[in-house]
């Protein structure tokens, strides 16, 4: 079997075995999803719950609205359900600053970004820094024109 480098040995146990090692995020996309937040979290089987936080708002009716007070009611109540019973909790982050202001609030995992805003971001610092190097020139320029 592929996961286990074809090792030897039965496959029943190898299947345990991976099974001990597998992790199993159930996401909490919707509101309907936080209402059964607890529940969730108490299933034998679940290791930790997910936030998906643009979903989520978007189920809330207040779509990209994360720090509407209905949304923070919202993690408030997973947050809680994921330390009652003991299971980790995780979300996607857009910074750094969020990433650390979640995992001070309880969550265990912390995705950082994505590819496309991570390659977004970059290019947009390049560019308002070329903007800023080209603005500053042509001030110069424009300085010692003035002087003349």
């Amino acid at each position: 079997m592929a996961h286990d480098d074809y090792r030897p040995g039965p496959t029943k146990d190898k299947l345990a075995k991976a099974n001990q090692r597998t992790t199993l995020f159930a996401q909490i996309e919707t509101a309907e999803g936080v209402e059964n937040a607890d529940e969730i979290a108490a299933i034998d089987g679940v290791d930790a719950l997910w936030v998906g936080h643009f979903d989520l708002s978007a189920s809330l009716g207040i779509p990209g609205e994360f720090e509407h007070e209905r949304f923070r009611q919202a993690i408030d109540r997973v947050i809680a359900a994921t330390r009652k019973h003991g299971k980790g909790l995780g979300r996607l982050v857009p910074n750094v600053a969020t990433g650390l202001e979640l995992y001070k609030a309880g969550f265990d995992f912390i995705c950082y970004s994505g590819d496309v805003w991570v390659l977004h971001n970059a290019l947009k610092e390049a560019v308002e820094a070329l903007r800023a190097g080209a603005s500053i020139r042509e001030r110069i320029r424009w300085l010692n024109s003035a002087w003349r």
